[in-house]
């Protein structure tokens, strides 16, 4: 995929981002949420299809067996093909859920007699979504696995790829989708709470909306640290003991500094904000932040800059004996 179309994935998933926070307005964009689907409108949809009648009801068990059948299906293609591997096991896991969860989600009051009392906390068809997509996420990180361990250069920088537009994805989805809904569902909550106090909400207002600032601010560091791998990848795969390679993987460990200070400056900041004002604010976020992750993909970037700096200098050492 060339650069143009990751920024065409990522402006799209901002807009579509952005317009999902302004259709849940006062709710948070909660994992549970999506974890109902797709559980909870095919089994609303079967259900309205079952009670219209014979004919509907037949198209209503034909869906459900078909829908269900699906991972099962691919795992006959890959043993057909002779590509079946241990992990594809999970694929016949994944259609067992579907026909009890599918079930589930047509019968709402079989659902809750499965879940015992935790259904009564709305739970609903999120845990059995959970737990399907688990056993997907399971399948695909084994596959990835797999696929990694045999992989050549080419094909480690495709996969390499795949998961940066990934979490370039997701990092646009946290500063234009998660961070604006949750500022106004917090917004939303603190009049609800103090009905009568308008007036004194101001500096409260200001702090909820640094907050989220910041948040927004950390996705977008990450997704421009997200650019630089991708650059990395580009020229690497060319050449990869070049110069352009080598100031790529510097760039990269450029960015994940910048990344991780920022944030952590960010963060600091932010409480030391709060404590300064705690006695004007109505609402404070007490969090702990340690930043191991980017610290690592910091130390990562180092490694592998040193790596192909050290690779050039002997790559040149060599080229002078030619």
């Amino acid at each position: 995929m060339e650069r143009k179309k990751y920024y065409l994935l990522w402006g799209a998933a901002a807009a579509a981002s952005l317009a999902l926070a302004v259709l849940v307005q006062n709710s948070a964009l909660r994992l549970t949420d999506a974890l109902r689907f797709p559980f909870e409108p095919l089994g609303s949809l079967l259900r309205r299809m079952s009670l219209s009648g014979a004919v509907g009801n037949a198209g209503a068990v034909a869906v459900y067996v078909l829908v269900s059948l699906l991972p099962a299906a691919w795992l006959l293609v890959r043993l057909k093909k002779r590509r079946a591997r241990g992990e594809d096991a999970l694929l016949a896991v994944m259609s067992g859920l579907l026909f009890a969860f599918l079930y589930g989600a047509v019968n709402p009051g079989v659902l809750s007699r499965w879940l015992g009392p935790a259904a009564g906390g709305g739970i609903g068809t999120a845990f059995p979504g959970a737990v399907f997509w688990s056993v997907a996420a399971a399948y695909l990180a084994l596959r990835a696995i797999r696929g990694c361990m045999g992989a050549d250069a080419a094909r480690l920088s495709r996969y390499g790829r795949w998961v940066l537009a990934a979490l370039g994805t997701a990092a646009v989805f946290g500063a234009f989708g998660a961070s604006p809904a949750g500022l106004m569902a917090d917004i939303a909550a603190l009049r609800a709470g103090n009905t009568g106090s308008e007036g004194a909400l101001g500096p409260t207002y200001v702090f909820l909306a640094l907050r989220y600032a910041a948040s927004a601010a950390a996705y977008l560091l990450d997704l421009w640290t997200v650019s630089a791998g991708l650059t990395l990848l580009d020229v690497w795969t060319g050449e990869p003991y070049g110069e352009a390679a080598v100031a790529a993987a510097d760039a990269l460990a450029r960015r994940c500094a910048v990344t991780l200070g920022a944030t952590a400056v960010i963060g600091v900041a932010l409480q030391l904000g709060q404590l300064v004002m705690a006695r004007s604010l109505y609402s404070l976020s007490a969090h702990l932040t340690v930043p191991l992750t980017p610290l690592a993909l910091l130390l990562a970037a180092l490694m592998a800059a040193r790596y192909l700096r050290e690779g050039k200098k002997l790559k040149d050492d060599n080229d002078l004996f030619i």
